[in-house]
Formats: structure tokens, sequence, C-alpha cells
């Protein structure tokens, strides 16, 4: 991997772009790395072309294609390094609010069991008592006297889980294996 794709930050933002040579056209963004701005769009563009490109939530952009792949094209924004890295800063707070992963979406009915004490095992052994908040097919709401780092395999009694959600106090985790959803009731035992 190069360094510029480790650094490629994907953004989807509508543009209008034009000079005085072209009528306007319109391309979206697609991604920015080091090497400049990668728009998309079906009009025909030349390397060394100069635009002005108007971004939604950017602004005005004086810029020089410096790549023509069609139908995408780079280009290099032309400004003073203080301009430039306050756009970079714009750019990433963008991506990164596009770029959110969603929540996962509840699939299963949740209960609470009569049985709200539970064994929670680390994958290095150490082990301690949760309390079940709610319990689905899927995964589990539990309190904790501890942190646990997204992504942590645990085992949740006899059940294998891994760590999802974190809150105040607690985690939700998904089964590595779900339960079938009849064996899901207040008096179930993990």
């Amino acid at each position: 991997m190069t360094a510029a794709t480790s650094q490629r930050h994907v953004i989807v933002l509508p543009a209008l772009c034009w000079n005085v040579r072209r009528p306007d056209f319109y391309a979206v963004t697609a991604d920015v790395t080091p090497e400049g701005i990668r728009l998309r769009s079906s009009a025909r563009v030349a390397a060394g072309e100069e635009l002005t490109c108007s971004i939604r939530h950017i602004g005005l952009l004086e810029v020089r294609i410096t790549q023509v792949a069609n139908p995408d094209f780079v280009v290099r924004v032309r400004g003073g390094r203080a301009a430039l890295n306050g756009l970079a800063r714009e750019f990433m707070t963008l991506a990164r609010a596009q770029n959110r992963h969603p929540e996962p979406v509840r699939v299963h009915h949740r209960i609470v069991p009569a049985q709200k004490t539970v064994e929670i095992t680390l994958e290095c052994g150490l082990a301690f008592p949760g309390h079940v908040l709610n319990v689905s097919a899927s995964g589990i709401g539990l309190l904790l006297d501890r942190a646990l780092e997204l992504g942590e395999t645990i085992r949740v009694g006899a059940r294998a889980a891994r760590v999802v959600r974190q809150f105040e106090h607690g985690i939700g985790a998904a089964f590595l294996e779900p339960f079938a959803p009849e064996a899901v009731h207040a008096a179930m035992t993990l």
C-alpha cells in the first residue's frame, strides 16, 4: 500500500466547475489524498486545465487538473500553505462525518431474564461478574465494574461474544453464535 492510498479519505460532495473556455459542468468529489482531490464527472477535461470549482460545504476553489482517467480527474488546489492546511482540515472533518459506521440495527426482541448475574470471562482467563440489562438472540447488554474495549472477545456465561457498544458502566455485546429466537425467554440461563 502506498502512502497516498493509506491517506485516502472518501468524501462525496457535489461540485460545479467552470473556466472561461468551457461551460459549467457538474462533478462530485470521490476522495482526498496528499496528491489532491479526485472528482468524477461526465465532462471531458484535460490535464493542466485550470478550473474554478464550487464544492458544497467547502466553497470556491481555484484548481489545476493533474491527472485524468475518465470519468475521474484529480485536481490540486492553488493557494498558500495556510489555506491548504485549513482546507485539508475541512475535508477531513466532512469525511469523518460521512464515514461514521451506523449503529447496528436490532433485529431480535430483547427480554430481561430472571437470572441477572452472569460470569464474564476475558480471553486472558480473568473472570468477574456482570449484571444483565437485557438479552436477545443476537446480543446482550451488561453493566460491568470495568471497561472493555470495542471489538474485544469475551465469554458471557458459556456463550462467546464480541463487544460492539460501550456506555457508562457497561457494554453491548453481540454473540458470535446467536441463540435460536425461541431459546430467549425469562427463565433462560447464560
